[in-house]
C-alpha cells in the first residue's frame, strides 16, 4: 500500500463513483487500513442483468440449502457463480473492483481466489457471526481483500456491514470458523479489549465495502421481509505461495479454489484479474 492510495481509488473508479467513507487517514494508512472504502455507483449501469442472474441463482441455491439446519448461520450461499453465470463472470472479470483491489493492496497483479454469493433471507433473527474470512485461507499473504457488493437495496433496517477497526494487524485471532462459536468467542474478545467498530450501510444495489481478509466483521440480523442478496469476490496479489494445510477449512480451500496446488507452490493456477501493464 502507498500514500496515493485515496487518489488511486478515485481514479480507477468511474465519475459516477462517490467516496462515502475511509477507515484510515493518509498519514496511517500503512498500519491502520481495515475497510479500505465504501463506493457508491459501483456498477449502477450493470445491475439490471445482476438482478436477473440473483433470481435464477437464488433459486439454485435455495434447492442446495433446504435442508440447512436453523442457526446463527441462517442463510443461503453459493460459490464460483463467475464459472456459470454470465453476469457475476462480469463482476469477477471486467468491472473495477479488481482495480480497487490492487490499488488497496499495492500489488504489481491480482488474482481471482472465489465468488461467493449469501442470501440472507426475511425474517432472519440472527445477525452474521463475527469471523475473519482469511482463516479458511490457505495462502501465504497478508494482500488479500474482499469486496462486498449488495444486489438489492439494502436500508438501515436490514443491515449492512460491522467492522472491528485494526483487526487486521492482528492477523489470525481463533481457528474458530464462521458459527455459533465463532460469534461468541469474538463477541466476548470485542469487549474485553475494548475494540472499536465501524458500521457501514445503508446501500443501494451496486455499492460496495472492501476489507482486508483478517478483518474481523459482522452483519445484522434481516427481520424485513425482503431478501437481503449480495455477492463478494476475493482477491490476492499474484506471486502468493500456497499456506499451510493445517486446518480442515483451509484444507478444503485448497481443493476447492486453488487447482490441486500444493503447500509451498505458487497460487498461480487461479484467474489474473489485474496486471500493471495493462494500465497503459
Amino acid at each position: 500500500m502507498h500514500d496515493c492510495i485515496a487518489y488511486q481509488v478515485l481514479q480507477h473508479a468511474a465519475e459516477s463513483i462517490k467516496l462515502l467513507s475511509i477507515d484510515f487517514n493518509m498519514r496511517s494508512l500503512q498500519r491502520e487500513m481495515d475497510l479500505a472504502a465504501c463506493l457508491t455507483g459501483h456498477l449502477p449501469d450493470q445491475m439490471p442483468q445482476y438482478k436477473a442472474s440473483k433470481v435464477r441463482n437464488e433459486r439454485a441455491i435455495a434447492q442446495l440449502n433446504e435442508n440447512r439446519q436453523g442457526s446463527l448461520l441462517d442463510f443461503i450461499e453459493d460459490f464460483c457463480n463467475w464459472q456459470r453465470i454470465e453476469e457475476f463472470r462480469q463482476i469477477a472479470f471486467e468491472s473495477r473492483a479488481a482495480d480497487i483491489a490492487q490499488a488497496l493492496m499495492g500489488s504489481h497483479q491480482v488474482r481471482l481466489f472465489h465468488d461467493h454469493v449469501l442470501v440472507k433471507e426475511p425474517g432472519t433473527r440472527q445477525p452474521t457471526p463475527w469471523h475473519q474470512d482469511q482463516v479458511y485461507w490457505p495462502l501465504e499473504t497478508d494482500d488479500t481483500v474482499t469486496m462486498w457488493m449488495p444486489l438489492v437495496r439494502v436500508p438501515a433496517e436490514v443491515g449492512g456491514m460491522d467492522f472491528v477497526d485494526e483487526t487486521w494487524t492482528r492477523r489470525n485471532l481463533s481457528d474458530l470458523v464462521i458459527g455459533d462459536s465463532s460469534h461468541a468467542h469474538f463477541a466476548d474478545l470485542i469487549r474485553r479489549n475494548g475494540w472499536s467498530t465501524s458500521t457501514y450501510g445503508p446501500f443501494e444495489p451496486g455499492d460496495a465495502t472492501f476489507h482486508r481478509g483478517w478483518t474481523l466483521h459482522s452483519a445484522p440480523a434481516n427481520e424485513t421481509d425482503q431478501m437481503r442478496s449480495v455477492i463478494t469476490v476475493i482477491y490476492y496479489a499474484d506471486g502468493t505461495k500456497i499456506g499451510a494445510d493445517d486446518h480442515p477449512a483451509r484444507q478444503l480451500d485448497l481443493a476447492l479454489w486453488l487447482g490441486g496446488a500444493k503447500p509451498g507452490e505458487l497460487a498461480d493456477r487461479n484467474p489474473l484479474l489485474w496486471h500493471e501493464s495493462w494500465s497503459g
